[in-house]
């Protein structure tokens, strides 16, 4: 199982916000963080639509759905 957490300070604290277990021999090597976070991961990603995306698979599948 892989661990994946989102964490934010407040306060001057680092607080964990979402944590999710992921199984490990379901990742593929696609973009890990639309497999993490699903498509709202690519709202403020650099990458969307260029050469270097590697969601672009993920994407078309999880868009077909």
């Amino acid at each position: 199982m892989f661990e994946y957490s989102e964490k934010k300070v407040v306060n001057g604290t680092l607080v964990t916000t979402k944590t999710k277990m992921i199984d490990q021999s379901k990742l593929t090597s696609d973009c890990f963080f639309i497999q993490f976070n699903g498509l709202d991961a690519c709202k403020n990603c650099e990458l969307l639509n260029k050469k270097d995306c590697g969601g672009k698979n993920i994407r078309k599948k999880l868009l077909a759905q």
